[in-house]
């Protein structure tokens, strides 16, 4: 979904008035670009992922030290 922002463009804004000739609206610029859902679940369980194989390599190791 786009928001749109009221907007002045440089030459039209009166600098000694404060006020704009011509507003126009524009989309809002943010930090963070749009996802869909499926990206942020794909990103969830690469996430998960990650995590399950950090487990099973910590528990791998305290195999190995628990035999020594």
């Amino acid at each position: 979904m786009t928001v749109w922002v009221l907007s002045c463009a440089d030459a039209d804004l009166d600098v000694s008035t404060q006020t704009c000739a011509s507003p126009i609206y524009t989309p809002q610029v943010v930090a963070l670009p749009t996802m869909t859902i499926a990206d942020a679940q794909a990103i969830g369980q690469a996430i998960a992922l990650l995590w399950a194989v950090a487990f099973v390599f910590r528990q791998i190791r305290k195999f190995i030290n628990q035999a020594n």
